[in-house]
């Protein structure tokens, strides 16, 4: 067990989040003051943006907020952030200095007291007159308010009805008294489609709504009265300033009206300007200029309302991240905003988005092979070309026919064959040989394929059902082998003849040594799993619980070592000594420390089909009386290649390999991030013909190349002088007692055996 504890990493003590990407999630809240735009950005927190010069727009500052910003509003240098989940946040120069706890999803504050639109649609009154110590004032029970606006102590909301939860009121209610709230007058709208934001101006309130909006009459709160109908697109939000109404528009379909003007001083309504764009959600308008937000923040000219101009903009990389794949000095993430991101990790304490290439699809999976990436997103396969990693270029695209019931979710190339899980229109097989031009050569119907893994001639895929083997020896035919029901599950990885799937309800282990017939031998329960990474005999988890690494060295019962709970993350790399995790952009955690190497420093995959014979590098003979001298050169076994060299120490007439041994100390961020080659399981397949089948059914064994005698006199070698060294210590720790009546050794968990040859693993 010394041996053991002597030879493999040691987890960090504490798992440490060293940088991230500048990724920013749909703005939900957006309050515009002095030249600083606050923005609720869901789950990036609340981000202050400098937009005092439109065309020179950056972050400021972020406050990761941990719920889910949704809300926000400004009072002096006060700033309060309805953060669902984590309730109210009261935040100043940048640092959390009250709560209150109460789930929330929109916020305005007016005379010292901050009002809250809560998960339930409950209206709170909260006195932050010391925003140190927020304290309950009182409390309205709305029938779940969808808006909300204050006037001094008056507080307008629609909400759906008692009588019928399809319809919308408008309702007016007295704050005045705080810890008791008086209905002043109620309205029904009819209203059973889409409701926006309300916004009140004099005696007029303005009502968005999925149509254009509604104009009411409020100069009597306790008899409001419906004015007239402004029909135009489905509008998100509603700012009116000098009978002037500015829109923020989802511009969906082929009228593209993303913002307009609206003269709502005539009667009826007259449309005055408008700006193409795809989708709104928020609008202020202060001195002349219009702050429009959505995925970013765009900066508006609006002194000529006939002609909107764009100033500037604010456009960061947003969205949620859903896969990560890296390679040298780059990682690849793809999203829901951005089909790929190139981001520099060479500095992980600050990885910097280099590259990028744009467009309205969501993208969910990414793998790197050399120079090129490829991308499986809800429209289409791509194929890029990133030599150039701050230019990627398209290659080729398969069309996965447009509709999100046949996104593409996942994938796994081999060569010139992807293989490619979609939403609903099953399993596919895709020739790749020609980027240009990627044919589909079979397909298998299975819905909702989240992750695939193939090698040799079974695809592993992993949905709805569970995990599906599937034979693709054949690819213009694949065959079912069987079945495990593991769940609704996400990702899946392999290491010999075992199968790590993460899913809803965490990591389940599965033995395939007999794919007609596999087996669950093991489950690690924990919430929402999304992605999984096997080094050695430990398990790196991504999901709703964050980082979590697992010993996984008994299948049986799994054990947790350690965690990162700060953010939930999408899916998972790992590199050296470093994870890179999915999320709202990407977050780069230490997960290795000490002065030895990680169990590797990239996990190699095995080839799909045996290597060819080549001729075993020189090693010395084993110790003789006679001068020791390179054992004269024997052609390798037709077995796949190992996927670690053994650790032998070459003979000084030998040059010395390239790769470190594993006892050789790694740097701390950045190990080589070279892949294993992997033989393509299909030939290239000519245009019209099927691709042949591979001959490995299974993936690689765990172990080495178990036939090489040398590797097993090194391994005996080893274990010679680790058991010199434990009767060492054993008469160290005697003598020690004996003379000063001490006692007591090291506590090291030992991890596994690094003198055998790491497994093979593979993330989808």
């Amino acid at each position: 067990m010394v041996l053991l504890s002597l030879l493999y990493v040691s987890v960090a003590a504490e798992l440490s989040l060293l940088g991230q990407t500048k990724a920013v999630d749909v703005i939900y809240g957006l309050k515009v003051v002095g030249g600083t735009a606050y923005t609720a950005a869901g789950a990036s927190g609340l981000v202050a943006v400098d937009v005092k010069k439109p065309d020179e727009t950056k972050e400021l500052w972020r406050v990761e907020t941990g719920g889910g910003a949704r809300g926000v509003d400004v009072a002096g240098d006060v700033v309060y952030v309805a953060d669902r989940g984590s309730g109210l946040q009261i935040i100043q120069k940048g640092s959390v200095v009250g709560q209150y706890s109460e789930p929330c999803i929109g916020v305005q504050v007016s005379g010292g007291v901050a009002y809250l639109r809560s998960n339930l649609g409950d209206v709170f009154a909260i006195d932050v007159a010391d925003p140190t110590t927020p304290e309950l004032l009182g409390k309205y029970n709305e029938s779940f308010a969808e808006s909300l606006f204050v006037v001094d102590t008056t507080v307008y909301t629609t909400a759906s009805n008692g009588s019928n939860g399809a319809t919308r009121d408008l309702n007016i209610i007295d704050f005045s008294n705080p810890s008791s709230p008086v209905l002043l007058g109620s309205l029904s709208t009819n209203l059973t489609y889409h409701i926006g934001n309300i916004f009140v101006d004099d005696d007029t309130a303005y009502l968005a709504t999925g149509v254009g909006f509604l104009i009411f009459d409020v100069a009597d709160p306790s008899s409001p009265s419906f004015r007239l109908e402004y029909k135009h697109v489905l509008t998100m939000d509603i700012y009116v300033a000098n009978h002037t109404a500015y829109l923020a528009c989802n511009g969906v379909g082929s009228s593209k009206r993303g913002f307009s003007i609206v003269d709502v001083s005539s009667d009826p309504p007259l449309l005055l300007g408008e700006r193409v764009a795809t989708q709104n959600r928020l609008v202020q308008v202060e001195g002349g200029v219009a702050y429009v937000a959505s995925n970013g923040i765009e900066v508006l000219d609006v002194r000529t309302t006939s002609n909107p101009t764009l100033l500037g903009e604010f456009k960061p990389p947003g969205g949620f991240t859903r896969g990560v794949a890296v390679s040298g000095d780059f990682a690849y993430i793809v999203g829901d905003k951005t089909v790929l991101r190139v981001v520099d990790i060479s500095n992980p304490l600050a990885p910097t988005v280099v590259g990028s290439y744009g467009g309205t699809t969501w993208a969910r999976a990414v793998q790197v092979v050399g120079s090129t990436v490829y991308v499986a997103s809800c429209r289409y396969f791509f194929v890029f070309d990133v030599s150039t990693p701050h230019q990627p270029r398209v290659l080729g695209t398969y069309e996965t026919n447009g509709k999100y019931q046949y996104c593409a979710l996942s994938m796994d190339v081999i060569g010139t064959v992807a293989y490619v899980g979609t939403h609903s229109d099953g399993f596919e097989v895709l020739d790749v040989s020609s980027p240009s031009n990627i044919k589909r050569v079979g397909k298998y119907d299975l819905s909702r394929c989240n992750g695939v893994l193939v090698s040799g001639t079974t695809a592993y895929v992993v949905s709805s059902r569970g995990l599906t083997l599937i034979d693709v020896g054949t690819p213009s035919a694949p065959m079912l082998i069987s079945n495990v029901r593991t769940g609704t599950s996400q990702g899946v990885t392999g290491s010999g003849t075992t199968i790590y799937v993460a899913g809803r309800t965490g990591l389940t282990i599965v033995d395939v040594s007999t794919p007609s017939a596999p087996s669950i031998v093991g489950n690690f329960a924990t919430p929402q799993a999304t992605g999984v990474k096997v080094v050695g005999e430990i398990a790196l988890i991504s999901g709703s619980e964050g980082l979590q690494l697992v010993d996984v060295s008994n299948p049986s019962a799994p054990t947790l070592i350690d965690g990162y709970s700060k953010s939930a993350f999408n899916g998972i790399a790992v590199m050296g000594n470093l994870a890179y995790m999915a999320e709202v952009g990407m977050s780069v955690i230490e997960v290795w420390n000490g002065t030895l190497a990680p169990p590797t420093a990239e996990p190699t995959v095995a080839p799909m089909t045996p290597a060819p014979p080549t001729p075993a590098p020189a090693t010395p003979a084993p110790p003789t009386p006679a001068p020791a001298t390179p054992a004269p050169p024997t052609p390798a076994p037709s077995t796949p290649a190992p996927r670690t060299p053994a650790p032998a120490t070459p003979a000084p007439s030998t040059p010395a390999p390239p790769t470190p041994s594993p006892r050789t100390p790694a740097p701390r961020t950045t190990a080589p991030a070279t892949e294993a080659p992997r033989t393509a399981s299909p030939a290239t397949p000519a245009p019209g013909t099927s691709v042949p089948a591979t001959t490995s059914p299974t993936l690689s064994p765990a172990g080495g190349n178990g036939g090489d005698k040398k590797t097993l006199a090194i391994v005996l070698i080893v274990l010679g002088v680790a058991l010199v060294l434990v009767i060492s210590m054993a008469a160290g720790v005697w003598w020690w007692k004996n003379k000063y009546g001490g006692g007591g050794g090291a506590n090291e968990v030992a991890m596994g055996e690094t003198s055998k040859t790491l497994p093979s693993e593979r993330q989808v």
